[in-house]
This record gives C-alpha cells, sequence and structure tokens, in this order.
C-alpha cells in the first residue's frame, strides 16, 4: 500500500510503498476514504518540540470502509463505513475512565489516513450512517474537538461566545456553540475571506478585527461574551481573548500554539478569568458529532475547500506553512 510518511523537519514528505500491516484479534482494516489535513499536520512537522516522530506515517482526520475483519470483532461488519479516533484505547486506565483516551496507557496510535489501507483496533471506528458522506466521516475528528472544547470551557445554553479565527477549529466551535445552545456566536478574523462560511456553520455574525475599524468587534457584540475560544494558534492571540471576555468569564485555547505565548496573569486576575486548555476529544464526542451529522441541521462538508489525491499532499502541506486559501483539504487516497 502507499502512505505518506514524515522524514523529519526540512526533508520532504514522501509517499511510500510498504506492506499491509498485519490483522490481530480485535482489528479491522479499512479501505481509505478520506483523511483530512490538519493544522498539526503542518505545525507538528515543522521542527518544533512537537514534531511527530522522524519516520511516523501521518494523517489522522480518517474516515474509511471496513474490507477485513479479524479474530474477535464483535461490533463492526464488512462495509461499515466508519470514522477513526486517532488513538486506539483500553477503556480500563486511569486516562480512559476520565474520558482522555489520548492519553491511554496502552492503546495503540492509529495514523496513516494519508495512505491506501490501515488497521485499527474495532473500538476506534464509529460507524457512521448513509446519510453522512465520506467528506463529513473524515470531518468527525476535527469538529469533536468543538464539543469537547465546550465541555471543558462549561458553555451554558444562551451564552454569547467569540470565536477568534475561522479555521477549522474555529469552524468545530462555531458549528458546536450552536448545536449547544448558545446564545449570540460571533466570529472574528483578520480577512473576510472565511465569513461566509462561518455564517453557514452557525455564526451570527463574522467581522475583520482591525486597526482601520477598531469598533467593529463591539457592533456585533455590544457586551463582552460570555467565552472566547482562541482558534488560530498564533502568539499573541491569548491574551487578545482574555482581554475581550466579560469578567468572571472563560477563555478556552484551541488554537494549540506550539510557541510560548505570554498572558498578563495580575491583568486576568482581575477580571477572575478561567482559562481552558482541551486537546482532542471523548468517545462520546465521536458520538455526539456523528448523531448532529446525521440530524443534518448544518452539513459540516461546506468546510471542505479541496480534495486531492495522495501524491499532491507533500506539495499541500508547503504550500500550507504560509499564507493560503486553503481552508480543509481532504485527501483521496484511492484517487489517481
Amino acid at each position: 500500500m502507499r502512505v505518506a510518511v514524515f522524514n523529519g523537519a526540512g526533508n520532504p514528505i514522501t509517499i511510500e510503498d510498504m506492506e499491509d500491516d498485519p490483522l490481530g484479534p480485535g482489528e479491522v482494516r479499512l479501505e481509505i476514504g478520506r483523511c483530512g489535513v490538519c493544522g498539526s499536520d503542518i505545525s507538528f512537522t515543522s521542527g518544533t518540540a512537537f514534531d511527530y516522530a522522524t519516520g511516523s506515517r501521518m494523517g489522522h482526520e480518517s474516515a474509511g470502509t471496513v474490507i477485513e475483519v479479524g479474530p474477535d470483532v464483535a461490533a463492526l461488519k464488512l462495509g461499515d463505513r466508519v470514522s477513526v479516533l486517532p488513538r486506539g484505547y483500553c477503556g480500563e486506565c486511569t486516562s480512559c475512565r476520565m474520558g482522555r483516551p489520548l492519553f491511554c496507557e496502552t492503546g495503540p496510535a492509529h495514523m496513516g489516513g494519508f495512505g491506501e489501507r490501515m488497521v485499527i483496533t474495532e473500538q476506534a471506528g464509529f460507524r457512521f450512517p448513509d446519510s453522512v458522506s465520506m467528506a463529513e466521516g473524515a470531518l468527525v475528528e476535527p469538529i469533536a474537538c468543538g464539543r469537547r472544547a465546550f465541555r471543558m470551557g462549561r458553555l451554558q445554553k444562551g451564552d454569547s461566545v467569540l470565536i477568534i479565527g475561522a479555521g477549522s477549529m474555529g469552524l468545530a466551535a462555531v458549528y458546536w456553540a450552536r448545536q449547544l445552545g448558545a446564545g449570540r456566536i460571533v466570529v472574528a478574523t483578520r480577512t473576510r475571506a472565511r465569513h461566509e462560511i462561518a455564517l453557514a456553520m452557525g455564526a451570527d455574525a463574522a467581522v475583520v478585527m482591525s486597526q482601520d475599524d477598531p469598533d467593529a468587534l463591539k457592533r456585533a457584540l455590544p457586551t463582552p461574551p460570555d467565552l472566547v475560544v482562541e482558534a488560530t494558534g498564533k502568539v499573541g492571540m491569548l491574551q487578545l481573548a482574555a482581554g475581550n471576555v466579560r469578567t468572571g468569564g472563560g477563555v478556552v485555547s484551541l488554537g494549540m500554539c506550539v510557541h510560548a505565548d505570554p498572558v498578563i496573569p495580575a491583568m486576568n486576575a482581575f477580571q477572575e478569568i478561567s482559562m481552558f486548555f482541551p486537546v482532542a476529544y471523548a468517545p462520546e464526542d465521536f458520538e455526539a458529532t456523528i448523531r448532529a451529522f446525521d440530524a443534518g441541521t448544518i452539513r459540516p462538508g461546506a468546510m471542505v475547500s479541496e480534495t486531492a489525491d495522495l501524491d499532491r499532499l507533500p506539495t499541500l502541506i508547503e504550500e500550507m506553512r504560509g499564507p493560503s486559501n486553503h481552508l480543509k483539504v481532504q485527501i483521496v487516497p484511492q484517487a489517481g
């Protein structure tokens, strides 16, 4: 099979031919239908302490079809279409019991979605119905992050929400803020390029935060919001978020900045701000996201700005390291 491999920062990502992994008890083999390019695929291949290990297979926003079933598999069958939780989990260790399978002490990582096939443990495959497309199936992973973020941030029905940034994480936050019954939802960006999609995903308003119009945000949100979601991952945005939330409000860091990002503790203390740093999701967030997609009130497939075949992936990732118009690119490994 062909699969994308990270060869260390500064070296080209390569598409390599490898033997298919053996299939063990409790495992299934998938033919990958779609795999999204995540912001972490850019930031974790850029020479930071958070980089993937050299030689790692890449791709974790995966969806595919079960084409082979190993011994002792009970829940999945041939032909099932599943979204992949990128970490297998035992369900018994302390992290699993706390709803944090990403930190499971024994579960295997399920990377390799930028490939033709992959093997996963059956509990990491979440079946989605015919009403959900394969493209939407590959969006379950990023959008589930938004639900986890608001569970940690303690969003209440009717809360006003400001979301800074309209990339994948910003739009995941918009989607779940609307699904969970938030009040007014406003998105703030550097440009207008993604305002239409933010509104389609459930925002009430989208504004450009700039020195040319410093009052734009105040017009959209006359009173400071209950929650601010920082979804850009850029240095300086965390304190900007804190400066725009109400006294006693919350800031959710969803941008996964990989550099030091200073905040001013005294300023935030005088507002009694709570800050939350969620990562990923729990199985219940995957399940709830699939149910929400099935209900169909908002079709998240509008996030997908482009599809590409596997051979284009290395060039795409380099393009996305700088300013670009790409939003959610999905790789179709079987294409070409």
